[in-house]
């Protein structure tokens, strides 16, 4: 029983020799027998040798990318004019901040107020139409209707009845007159028509005679003109000529015109008459039935009022009028140019005076706090971008700041220059603390990787296999601890594990020579990586 009690310490004693020795010949195959700087204390406190220790980072830096670009404005707004006319005013200059409702540009508004009353006056009169229609008929308008088929219904009785005698009558008196002058014509004057006419002849040339002896009674008389003996001269000489005309007329045949026309005449005559005697014909009755229709139609549509159908086109009419008279208020208005948005002007294209026609650009708007970063991404690292991803922006101008942005475009297609292929991403800047950042400025964007859950970048040398698992050696509050890990991916002197026991600070037992891609022409974990420090110093 004594000898148990003395057995079971001493096996204990073994155990922990037997441990000790372990982790001192892990420590020795990690490290390799060098002393470390970054280790010193720990070791010197421990009693061991450390060295070479590099802190492990988050397993998203090895999928930074980083590409660079000039800084532009993500939009440019044009402001166009909507009607035309003559730029009477330009209110703003280039690099003028506006608000949103500034005045940019005036055109003369005169033409436009003329449309506008036009308009007004359109949309009266329509309004007068439709209640016109709407009002009940006139008394008067109805009583001239009521006339109206009086007349149109007694015209028609008339043309039922046919000509009267006394219109028979007056149309064969017109023939016989007709007649009687084509042969008067024909047969020329008569014997006692002649002896009257030549007696009048003879009447004229006594009284000529008489009148020519008196006056040269007194014709040696300076004032014989004024003398009635030469007025009776001058009245006896017209009195003769008339005579002796008519005389020579009357013994004249008739001429061929006349007795043309006096043939004509009686067959007017003739026409006239018989068409008396053939009424009422067929078209004459139709044609006074249509009239009392028409006019029984005007009566009716007075007393029944208006249609539904014309009350309809009368509130179209002034639905149309009222429509033309918005539409002009609304040219008006736009006859001041306004800010759209707040901005800067970029662009001022128009001058006072000018003559502007509708879809004109006037005003280029910018908000120059609106900006964005599009860099060329290699076809290798293109898989690693995505719409909404975040990116760090830094600025050539700016080198002390640091900006924010988030991939807002990626192109479909892609651009290669030299045999290279690139994409073209655009990063939309954060609207924050912009201050002091132009367009045009040059800059670069690092666009962050996604974190894996518990996965962290090791050094390669730092990962083991022991007894059939992966593990990495780390120094946690100054003592060496063993963590079991699953690799991911190895590249270079970097390996990706995946461990939930891993935490930020710790710092694994294993040793890198250089930096992860610190330029554009290394290679890490995938082309234009941000570096990742190696040799236990932590990046800026």
């Amino acid at each position: 029983m004594k000898n148990k009690k003395v057995w079971i310490p001493l096996v204990a004693i073994i155990a922990l020799a037997g441990a000790g020795y372990f982790f001192r010949s892990e420590i020795t195959n990690l490290v390799g027998g060098q002393t470390g700087s970054q280790a010193g204390a720990q070791g010197r406190g421990s009693g061991l040798d450390l060295a070479n220790l590099t802190a492990i980072r988050p397993a998203s830096e090895a999928t930074q990318v980083s590409a660079t670009g000039n800084v532009e404005l993500s939009s440019q707004r044009p402001v166009v004019l909507q009607v035309e006319g003559i730029v009477s005013q330009v209110a703003v200059e280039v690099g003028d901040e506006v608000a949103a409702g500034d005045l940019l540009v005036a055109l003369d508004p005169t033409d436009l107020e003329r449309a506008v009353k036009q308009a007004e006056l359109n949309l009266a009169s329509a309004q007068l139409q439709l209640d016109k229609l709407k009002e009940p008929a006139d008394p008067a308008e109805v009583a001239s209707a009521r006339a109206s088929l009086a007349s149109a219904q007694q015209n028609l009785a008339d043309v039922q009845a046919g000509p009267s005698q006394a219109e028979l009558a007056a149309a064969e008196a017109k023939l016989a007159a007709a007649r009687a002058k084509y042969q008067d014509l024909k047969n020329g004057p008569s014997d006692a028509e002649l002896t009257q006419l030549s007696a009048d002849l003879d009447k004229a040339m006594i009284a000529l005679r008489d009148a020519q002896w008196a006056y040269d009674q007194v014709s040696y008389r300076g004032d014989v003109a004024a003398s009635s003996q030469a007025s009776a001269l001058q009245q006896a000489t017209i009195d003769y000529n008339s005579a002796k005309a008519a005389y020579e007329i009357a013994t004249q045949p008739a001429s061929e015109a006349d007795l043309q026309t006096a043939l004509s005449d009686i067959q007017s005559a003739q026409d006239e008459l018989d068409s008396l005697r053939a009424q009422p014909t067929q078209a004459d009755l139709l044609s006074a039935q249509a009239q009392v229709a028409s006019a029984q139609s005007e009566l009716d549509a007075l007393l029944k009022g208006s249609s539904d159908a014309d009350l309809k086109a009368a509130e179209i009419s002034v639905e149309q009028a009222r429509l033309d008279l918005e539409a002009t208020q609304a040219d008006l208005a736009q006859a001041q140019l306004l800010a759209p948005i707040a901005g800067t002007v970029l662009a001022v294209d128009v001058e006072a005076g000018q003559r502007v026609s509708a879809g004109t650009s006037a005003v280029t708007l910018a908000d120059l706090s609106q900006l964005e970063l599009t860099v060329n991404v290699a076809e290798v690292d293109i898989g690693k971008i995505k719409r909404g991803q975040q990116a760090e922006i830094t600025v050539d101008a700016l080198p002390d700041e640091a900006f924010k942005g988030s991939v807002v475009r990626l192109a479909p297609s892609s651009a290669s220059e030299s045999g290279v292929v690139n994409y073209p991403v655009t990063v939309q800047l954060a609207r924050t603390n912009l201050s002091g950042v132009l367009p045009g400025m040059t800059a670069m964007a690092t666009f962050v990787g996604d974190q894996l859950a518990d996965s962290w970048l090791v050094p390669t040398s730092a990962v083991r296999e022991r007894q059939g698992e992966s593990v990495v050696m780390i120094l946690r509050d100054g003592q060496p601890t063993r963590i079991a890990v699953t690799p991911q991916g190895t590249q270079g002197e970097w390996t990706i594990v995946q461990s939930s026991e891993l935490r930020e600070g710790d710092q694994a037992l294993g040793a890198v020579s250089s930096f992860l891609n610190q330029d554009s022409q290394n290679r890490g974990f995938g082309p234009r990586v941000i570096g990742i420090p190696g040799g236990g110093r932590p990046p800026d």
